[in-house]
């Protein structure tokens, strides 16, 4: 007896992975539009228009956005399905049927690509609003500003010019966050949310107390990222390759906190400031608004070299 036919029509898939993207697409432009008349209208003045833009910048873009990234992933995963399901079909078709069928005894097999959303891990991890992973981004806004501020201080302390010849001398950095009094207050302060306790109570490295206190240390920082790494991995499997480029950037910056001075001090300001643009809504708005500012001026500068140069050529007659 022959099994059930399971299958989509692939040219029907591609068209919608089309209007997705398109609508995406508007919906980015429309977005950047809003942004920029709300933002700079210079007639729209008082306390009812900085609440409007604080709440526009802070929830309503920051949603629009998202939902452009999610219509974004949802054309990839349709494309990719229309991809395989017209594998599988050619390859029914060769063996002497069309598309793909279920088993004799009636259980559906797996759609290609059906799975390409549901991430590797429990959800407890996978999930970015599980209690575990709200309680790690809490613990990573609340670390953030002590590691910024140590970071930055000791950055800026150590390009002054008596000191540009240690600049890359750890042991530079070392003596001098053990003569300064702010670098040594800022340090502590640091070293308490980043768990390093055996620095903090000045343990001796062979003492037991040490070795425990010190893995609990790099535990905590193991464990950041293990986590963006596991999200790299979901988005990649997802199709979504700039959220992974992006996560992937967070796994970079955590690994290379471990580093000596002063490359483990810049990917500890890094990260600090990734955590902030993560968790910050008004943060997040103000570093998007900037970056959709710089992509407007770029298009306009572009549309300007291209219609001097359609001048340019109309005048000479080609």
């Amino acid at each position: 007896m022959a099994g059930t036919l399971w299958g989509a029509d692939v040219d029907q898939l591609r068209t919608l992975a089309q209007q997705f993207s398109k609508t995406a697409d508007l919906l980015q432009q429309q977005s950047m539009q809003l942004s920029s008349q709300i933002n700079n209208n210079p007639a729209w003045k008082g306390a009812d228009a900085q609440r409007f833009r604080l709440d526009w910048n802070s929830n309503h873009r920051t949603l629009l956005q998202q939902t452009v990234a999610r219509l974004q992933q949802e054309s990839k995963v349709l494309l990719k399905n229309a991809d395989e399901q017209e594998k599988a079909s050619t390859n029914g078709t060769a063996s002497g049927g069309a598309g793909v069928e279920a088993s004799s005894s009636g259980s559906r097999p797996p759609i290609p690509g059906q799975g390409s959303n549901d991430p590797w891990g429990p959800g407890w991890l996978t999930d970015p609003d599980s209690p575990c992973r709200n309680g790690w981004d809490i613990y990573g806004l609340a670390k953030a500003f002590p590691n910024l501020r140590t970071g930055l201080f000791d950055i800026g302390a150590m390009l002054h010019k008596s000191r540009i010849g240690d600049f890359l001398d750890p042991s530079a950095w070392r003596a001098f966050q053990e003569s300064n009094e702010f670098s040594k207050f800022f340090n502590l302060s640091n070293n308490l949310f980043e768990g390093k306790f055996h620095e903090v109570l000045n343990l001796a490295d062979t003492t037991t107390a040490f070795k425990y206190l010190d893995g609990f240390g790099k535990g905590l920082g193991i464990v950041g990222v293990g986590l963006d790494a596991l999200d790299a991995f979901n988005n990649f499997k997802e199709g979504d390759y700039d959220a992974g480029k992006y996560s992937l950037f967070k796994v970079a910056m955590g690994a290379g906190s471990f580093a000596p001075p002063p490359v483990g001090t810049a990917c500890m300001v890094a990260s600090g400031a990734l955590a902030l643009y993560d968790n910050v809504p008004v943060i997040h708005a103000a570093v998007d608004n900037a970056k959709d500012k710089i992509a407007e001026g770029t298009e306009a500068v572009s549309g300007a070299i291209s219609d001097g140069v359609d001048a340019v050529g109309d005048f000479f007659g080609f």
